[in-house]
């Protein structure tokens, strides 16, 4: 039941953190707890709903708050934390804390494909097809925002569950499935080293991931009813 797991992944299970860097191209709006940049993009960036992130160097907004989204362009996020009204020209850095596995999967979504696996999970999806976006109840789930969104329940003995909610989806075609891959919430597709994200293969035993059906219908719901990943006791 083994699973690849990306580069960017990686980076962040060994504590790398998402940060703007140094920059002068964040502003700070009062009224709706705003934090733009003219010059970055927070998604690609890394930036999620329900980080806590490290804001530094500003002129009044220096804090440790929650991202609440992020917008869908990336050009803005909502945080928890009142703000003060600041132009950009601070030279601001904003840094989250270090997400482990379970951190970087929350509100995440999963793709079911047929066709040929990747040979990792930091190449591109291929010509596989897409069968399957699945989510809480199989809602729709915007990159950037938290709803529908997949978590995970809590580690028991090094090994990490699904949540009790209903993972499932739509069917986008009808074939066969034959792989996963799961992404953060940012939901980056395509090649990429610093995307966060796993693949493995899908069955109704003896995988990585435990679907009701393989055999998926257009427009006919399927559920992934069973996903663990384990930590080894000896690496």
């Amino acid at each position: 039941m083994a699973h690849k797991i990306s580069t960017g992944l990686r980076d962040s299970i060994m504590g790398a953190q998402d940060s703007t860097g140094a920059v002068a191209t964040t502003a700070f709006t009062v009224t709706t707890n705003v934090i733009t940049t003219s010059a970055q993009n927070f998604l690609t960036l890394g930036f999620r709903p329900e980080d806590t992130i490290t804001i530094s160097g500003s002129a009044s907004n220096d804090m440790i708050t929650t991202i609440v989204s992020v917008a869908s362009n990336g050009l803005t996020m909502v945080v928890a934390g009142a703000l003060a009204n600041e132009a950009e020209g601070a030279t601001v850095t904003i840094t989250s804390v270090s997400k482990a596995f379970k951190d970087v999967f929350r509100n995440s979504i999963i793709r079911v494909y047929a066709g040929t696996v990747p040979a990792d999970a930091d190449a591109d999806e291929g010509a596989g097809t897409l069968l399957l976006k699945i989510t809480v109840s199989s809602g729709a789930m915007t990159p950037g925002t938290a709803a529908n969104g997949l978590d995970f329940d809590a580690i028991v003995a090094g090994v990490l569950s699904k949540s009790s909610s209903t993972w499932s989806g739509l069917g986008l075609a009808t074939a066969t499935a034959v792989w996963w891959r799961m992404y953060d919430n940012g939901e980056i597709t395509g090649v990429s080293t610093t995307a966060k994200r796993c693949q493995g293969l899908v069955g109704t035993t003896g995988k990585s991931m435990i679907l009701s059906s393989t055999s998926i219908v257009s427009s006919v719901t399927t559920t992934i009813d069973l996903a663990n990943f384990t930590m080894p006791a000896n690496a």
